[in-house]
């Protein structure tokens, strides 16, 4: 599905959002995914498999259906450059955003997928309130994000910025 160079070339281009700027950066490298190999950006959420909304999230998608994933390494669950075939359980992971007026019980084309019963917006609320949105939060053990989230602040401004968030609101890190 990718090749090594293409590999190689969104992993710059990530580099240069990221140091530039961005957070994950997936909305900008799904674009240059986009515009350089053809496969269609996508925008909506990556969720745990029980529907759980983790972030706003851009990816694209292959011909056959599948998804190419070129911030997936943000998300500290052992992929760089995420590629999932058509058909892939992953594929759950990654929906098109719905709202209350927009849900799987609703609207036709999002039937079978996992939805918690409130829009994601009142979900991370809710949990930012509660203070349940730490480092790492949808992980069972955040070791791996955290030693991605410290390394990327020594080379990304905007890491280093959201280190400072996490630690502001007393999550130690």
């Amino acid at each position: 599905m990718l090749s090594d160079e293409q590999g190689a070339e969104i992993r710059a281009y990530r580099h240069r959002v990221r140091r530039d700027g961005c957070w994950g950066g997936c909305f900008e490298v799904s674009c240059f995914i986009e515009r350089h190999f053809g496969w269609r950006r996508r925008d909506g959420v990556y969720q745990l498999a029980d529907g759980t909304p983790v972030f706003k999230h851009a990816w694209n998608e292959t011909v056959d259906g599948g998804i190419l994933d070129g911030t997936a390494d943000q998300f500290a669950q052992g992929e760089d450059i995420a590629c999932h075939a058509a058909g892939s359980a992953a594929l759950r992971r990654y929906r098109d955003r719905y709202s209350q007026a927009h849900n799987p019980q609703r609207t036709a084309w999002l039937s079978g997928q996992p939805y918690l019963g409130l829009p994601d917006r009142a979900f991370w609320q809710q949990r930012y309130e509660a203070r349940r949105l730490g480092p790492g939060w949808w992980l069972d053990d955040n070791a791996d994000y955290l030693r991605w989230l410290l390394n990327g602040a020594r080379l990304y401004p905007t890491f280093a910025a959201k280190v400072d968030e996490y630690r502001s609101l007393g999550y130690g890190l």
